[in-house]
């Protein structure tokens, strides 16, 4: 596969709602576009420095029907981590709402995990990209390395990482331009779209996960 068509399926494979993609643009309601480049930024460090080469070895690993186990309790850990983020969201929106009703004053930020660190987890927790790396990811990699050694390996990856983070930039622009947009008084509602999205997403990859991998 060439450069563009990598960077086209890269395109396409972030356009498809996601725990992470979900969880950049709630971090970016929430928080603002820093927030939101911090979050997409541990994936795509993780992605480069774990997930390509364990996915290579994970090939023959998940060829296995028997360690499939693993990857379910992995998928339900990632689904237990975005629902208790999602709540957590909820609850940051009711505690602003209720403050402003006594105080009239803003929220005082309580102690809360760093964008970074939860899009670390997220990407960690789900099974997602383990397996794309070690079926078709993997592959388009080892066939590139088959034609053209380390510089042909690495086109495909790089095509594929500047397609994903492409509409990553462009999903962060939007939400971030779109909050600015809004009046003050609707960042409660931010918090609880933010909790509803994430809790949706927990669902939607237990689901995924369950029915897909058991």
């Amino acid at each position: 596969m060439n450069f563009s068509g990598a960077f086209f399926l890269g395109l396409l494979l972030a356009s498809i709602p996601g725990p992470t993609s979900i969880l950049i643009a709630t971090e970016t309601l929430r928080h603002g576009a820093k927030a939101g480049l911090l979050t997409m930024l541990a994936p795509l460090l993780l992605d480069m420095l774990v997930m390509l080469p364990l996915g290579i070895l994970l090939q023959a690993w998940l060829s296995d029907a028997a360690n499939g186990i693993g990857a379910i309790a992995l998928g339900m850990t990632g689904a237990a981590f975005l629902f208790w983020l999602g709540v957590q969201s909820i609850r940051a929106g009711i505690a602003h709402v209720q403050t402003i009703r006594t105080t009239g004053a803003p929220p005082i930020a309580k102690r809360d995990l760093s964008p970074f660190m939860k899009g670390f987890i997220t990407h960690v927790a789900s099974p997602y990209p383990y397996v794309w790396w070690a079926t078709a990811g993997g592959a388009f990699v080892l066939q590139g390395y088959a034609r053209g050694g380390i510089a042909g390996a690495a086109l495909f990856p790089t095509g594929f990482w500047s397609g994903t983070t492409s509409f990553t930039f462009l999903l962060i622009y939007l939400v971030a331009h779109g909050k600015r947009l809004m009046p003050a008084r609707w960042e409660p509602y931010l918090h609880h779209l933010s909790g509803v999205l994430l809790i949706g997403s927990a669902i939607y990859l237990a689901v995924r996960v369950w029915h897909g991998l058991f």
